[in-house]
This record gives structure tokens, C-alpha cells and sequence, in this order.
């Protein structure tokens, strides 16, 4: 995916985004998430956690909003690239 330059465009790095990211309903997924993010962006300055969460009408999946500072727009687009890569995320947003 090559965001990269829209990024540079229209953001001023490092920057704190807010990221919508839904994934199948579990327990442990805001734990998961976090350790997930974390693992992918291990430079990253912070992830201030799970902003808020909403579940599905049918409760098969929850939606987190996390807020995560980039130091970089590859930084950003690798997490783009990557999170949607796992089983039990089914969209970034």
C-alpha cells in the first residue's frame, strides 16, 4: 500500500492519530491489540490505550478507538499494512 506520500501530505510528524480497528469479539482482544500495536511499532513514543470500544448489534465484533503517536509517516503505513495481516482483526480504519 502506498499511502506514504498522502501521509507526508497532510500530516506534520510525529502526530497523535486516532485509529478505528475492528476485531472479533474476545475477552482479551483490548490486551491483544495494544501488545499487538506495540510489537509493530516498538520505536513508538505511545499508545495511550483503548479510547473507546463499541460491539457489534450481534455481538461478533468490537470496535476499538486507540490514539497512537507516529514519529513517522512509514510508521504509520506499516501499521496500516500489517495490523489488517492478523486473524482476529478484520478492519483498520
Amino acid at each position: 500500500m502506498e499511502l506514504k506520500h498522502k501521509f507526508d501530505q497532510v500530516l506534520d510528524f510525529p502526530c497523535d492519530q486516532h485509529m478505528r480497528i475492528v476485531v472479533l469479539s474476545d475477552d482479551t482482544q483490548p490486551e491483544r491489540l495494544i501488545d499487538t500495536v506495540n510489537e509493530l511499532l516498538p520505536e513508538s513514543t505511545g499508545i495511550d490505550g483503548v479510547i473507546s470500544q463499541r460491539q457489534s448489534a450481534n455481538g461478533k465484533y468490537t470496535s476499538y478507538q486507540l490514539r497512537i503517536r507516529f514519529k513517522s509517516a512509514a510508521e504509520m503505513e506499516l501499521l496500516y499494512d500489517k495490523l489488517a495481516g492478523y486473524d482476529f482483526v478484520m478492519h483498520v480504519l
